[in-house]
């Protein structure tokens, strides 16, 4: 009887078109991601493994410091590309163009100032000399990754699925592990040169995909003022979402030794594997999520916000549930010394568990035209991550930086949460609608 009611469930179901298609789509979305997230594990797995605690412990944070100085460098286009190449494909080649001609100009100068200004940071900052050469190695990344991201979220918008995520997540790690397959003996100075050039090629592999599919309806330009009322606001929702990722990694760095701060990475790097369902059903969603609300269709948008939380927490809670029950199992992969951060996997599992219930709020709110209240979201959470990080770092070593991460996850989500209802109408926390 239960079977047979579960196959009726499930023909109804599929019986609409709109489900069948959020189905096949995030099923054939999903698959990509795990390939895109299980290169980035291979990719943390091997650093750890081949530089030990101590060197990947630099290496981790040097890469910390590109990826924030990187979403600085985007000045917010990130999501204003994704938005005009989904919901406004005539706009979509002059808009990449110009992103990408502002990226470059930006990009380059934070390049800059990262290598000249890296000795500082080292020492004074994170009082690690040892960091120094780490950082200006790895200085050129800024560019890379800037470039790499805005082509893959132009390409997500036109719904380039697996060029999109073989730019993002894929071809930087596969360059990464390649290297230290043949090469055992790399130190992070050598790894963080690699990754610097690494990120160039596939960005420049990101613009020829983007260049091969752009869309080919009828041009249209968009000002340079449009593109700054579009990206300004978002600009501070990069640099704050940045802070709730990684600031528990800057005050640690400021506080605890190389190796306790290589078993935070590790832990966050695996931790944030359940996000990879989140990320997964967004390359599918978002873009329609710009094209529903283009065209006033607020029914359709919140049957596709629910269905996409249902999915999210079906695929994402069993393996938030193995890091909880198993994280010396997961941690001690990397190595003996890292199965002494289990408790900082578990810490980080209960923020990702926050982040995968509340579904794909800040893309509600960025695709619908709300950035302003996204904006808002990522500077309470922004600030509350830095103060918490520095806080209950201060006080309680590597345990108050992982703590002071999933705090701030939580909040973010939450406020995006409030944000989406009080907005768009709807409660994606309410799944049994």
């Amino acid at each position: 009887m239960v079977i047979l009611l579960l196959r009726y469930k499930i023909k109804k179901i599929l019986d609409n078109e709109d489900n069948k298609s959020l189905i096949v789509g995030s099923f054939f979305a999903f698959i990509i991601r795990i390939v895109g997230a299980l290169s980035g594990f291979a990719a943390t797995f091997f650093i750890a493994r081949n530089l030990g605690p101590g060197e990947s412990g630099y290496y981790f944070l040097a890469f910390s410091v590109v990826v924030v100085v990187s979403a600085f460098s985007r000045t917010g286009l990130d999501n204003t590309v994704l938005r005009f190449t989904g919901g406004s494909p005539e706009l979509a080649v002059d808009a990449i163009f110009k992103s990408l001609l502002l990226i470059l100009s930006v990009s380059s100068l934070s390049a800059m100032a990262l290598y000249f200004c890296a000795p500082y940071l080292a020492t004074q900052l994170f009082s690690k000399p040892e960091l120094d050469p780490v950082l200006r190695y790895m200085s050129l990344g800024v560019v890379g990754l800037s470039v790499l991201t805005i082509s893959a979220m132009a390409l997500q918008g036109m719904r380039r699925v697996l060029a999109s995520v073989f730019v993002l997540n894929i071809a930087a790690n596969l360059l990464l592990i390649a290297s230290l397959y043949l090469v055992s003996d790399l130190s992070a100075v050598q790894l963080a040169g690699l990754y610097a050039s690494a990120s160039l090629l596939v960005g420049g592999v990101g613009f020829s995909f983007f260049y091969l599919y752009r869309p080919r309806e009828r041009k249209s330009a968009i000002s340079w003022r449009d593109l700054f009322a579009s990206c300004g606001p978002l600009w501070i929702v990069v640099i704050m979402s940045q802070m709730v990722e990684w600031s528990g990694q800057f005050m640690a760095g400021a506080y605890v030794s190389s190796e306790a701060l290589a078993q935070l990475a590790v832990a966050q790097r695996t931790a944030m594997l359940s996000s990879f369902i989140l990320i997964a059903v967004n390359l599918f969603v978002a873009p329609r999520f710009a094209s529903l609300y283009r065209n006033n269709d607020m029914l359709a948008l919140e049957h596709l916000a629910i269905k996409s939380v249902k999915l999210i927490s079906l695929f994402a809670l069993p393996v938030i549930g193995g890091m909880l029950i198993f994280p010396s199992f997961l941690m001690g992969l990397f190595g003996a010394e890292f199965a002494e951060g289990a408790v900082l996997l578990q810490i980080l599992a209960v923020g990702q568990f926050i982040n995968a219930i509340t579904g794909s709020v800040g893309f509600l709110l960025i695709m619908s035209g709300h950035e302003r209240d996204m904006r808002n979201v990522t500077l309470i959470s922004g600030f509350s991550a830095i103060f918490l990080a520095w806080f209950l770092t201060a006080q309680f070593g590597i345990i108050g930086a992982a703590t002071g991460t999933a705090i701030a996850v939580a909040t973010q989500n939450l406020l995006a949460v409030y944000f989406v209802k009080k907005r768009l109408g709807f409660n994606t926390l309410a799944v049994w609608r």
